[in-house]
């Protein structure tokens, strides 16, 4: 019985040191240096992984991606740490965190996943481990006297800045020009400015709106940079149009007021493509010049009938076919699809958009054909889905949007067709 209770005792002592072995696991530290911010304002969280040995490999951290809230890392994100435990020092690496809240309100951060492998403290093995953070929560706030600021933009200092290529003043039928509107902000990130496209000229301008253009750049944890968005005005229609000045409100972090940037608006007089006549003075009316004229018709009218009778039914067919062509015409078909789409006919935009799609062969990208079809199921959204929009607004938004979606295709379809004109064209001075 003796024998037995010494084993069970050296058998003990044996394990004591693998039970302390399995209770250095890494040590996992968090630390968020306040819970508030302004929204597009950073927040700055640290997660620091110690082992009582090294790290083989670098720890893989989580991404802690959250609904409105914006993380990312910032330069050096990651970095070397020690500390001593216990009189022993543990090594490890710290990870630092931004976190921005898009919008006002209180945001749950969820627990994080952390996989971790060091060596072996006994035989210096890789060891991985999963360790855990814990969730955590963080607040977007409006500062005190802005909440009625829609949209809400926070920045150190923005300007606001258009230009026009063309020549507004003096535009005729069929003449563009080009709009940029920019944006250039510091401290904020530009992915926090809003949209800036003007509204839908109207009857008489087509608008070609271009992707907007993101530029950001950090110097010393100092975000800047620009916002700019383009659009190409075509004249359609001759008459006296303006682009309505643009305003930007903002709240200035360094004063903690609201300002606003403005741009004025653009006068555009657009006539046709020949200048207007002076008035003649009315000669006397000749009614032996109408007579003749008469004769002239009738003469021409039974020689037509004639000729249409003798080349029947071959006319017929000819005549027949050029009226099919003009109406499964590329042009023709457009016009019908645009007309359906001011009208807000869901069914008829569809229909049309399908013979359009015959008619221009595969000319247009697929991504492009992406971008209508989203747009239609924003539009269709309207009468079938249970989240209806929010007022008459809200639906002219969204069928604006799907016009200048079709209007910008049928533009990248035209510039196609030019550069490949100009590619089949021969050397003006061939060698």
């Amino acid at each position: 019985m003796t024998i037995v209770r010494l084993l069970v005792l050296a058998m003990f002592l044996i394990a004591v040191p693998v039970w302390a072995q399995d209770a250095q696991i890494p040590e996992i530290r968090t630390s968020l240096e306040k819970d508030t911010a302004i929204p597009g304002q950073p927040l700055i969280y640290r997660v620091t992984v110690l082992v009582p040995t090294w790290l083989p490999s670098p720890p893989v951290f989580p991404s802690y991606e959250t609904p409105n809230v914006v993380v990312r890392l910032p330069s050096r994100a990651s970095g070397p740490t020690s500390e001593t435990i216990s009189g022993e020092t543990w090594s490890g690496v710290t990870r630092s965190y931004r976190l921005y809240p898009m919008t006002a309100g209180t945001f749950q951060i969820p627990p994080g996943t952390i996989k971790v492998t060091y060596a072996d403290p006994d035989n210096q093995q890789p060891v991985v481990v999963d360790a855990q953070t814990d969730g955590f929560e963080i607040t977007g706030e409006i500062p005190e006297g802005a909440q009625g600021l829609d949209p809400f933009l926070a920045a150190k200092s923005l300007t606001l800045e258009r230009t026009v290529k063309g020549t507004p003043e003096s535009m005729k039928v069929g003449d563009a020009l080009t709009i940029t509107t920019t944006v250039k902000v510091t401290g904020v990130a530009p992915m926090f400015v809003p949209p800036l496209s003007d509204a839908d000229p109207g009857d008489g301008l087509a608008s070609y709106p271009k992707e907007p253009v993101l530029d950001e750049k950090e110097d010393r944890g100092l975000l800047s940079g620009t916002r700019s968005e383009e659009t190409s005005l075509v004249a359609e229609t001759a008459g006296s149009y303006a682009i309505p000045e643009k305003s930007l409100s903002w709240y200035n972090l360094e004063s903690g007021k609201i300002e606003t940037a403005t741009v004025p608006e653009i006068a555009l007089q657009v006539t046709g493509t020949a200048g207007a006549q002076p008035e003649q003075q009315a000669d006397p009316f000749d009614w032996r010049g109408l007579f003749g004229w008469l004769v002239l018709i009738a003469l021409v009218a039974v020689l037509a009938t004639v000729a249409w009778r003798l080349l029947s039914p071959g006319a017929k067919r000819s005549a027949a076919a050029l009226k099919e062509r003009y109406y499964t015409s590329e042009s023709y078909l457009f016009r019908k699809l645009t007309a359906a789409i001011r009208q807000h006919d869901l069914n008829g935009t569809l229909q049309r958009a399908s013979r359009w799609k015959t008619a221009v062969d595969g000319n247009i990208r697929s991504g492009d054909w992406k971008d209508f079809e989203r747009a239609v199921h924003a539009c269709s959204a309207l009468s079938y889905s249970p989240a209806r929009p929010n007022g008459r607004e809200d639906t002219d938004t969204r069928w604006r949007h799907l016009l200048e979606t079709v209007r910008g295709m049928r533009l990248s379809l035209h510039r196609k067709r030019q550069s490949e004109t100009h590619a089949r064209l021969p050397d003006i001075n061939p060698r």
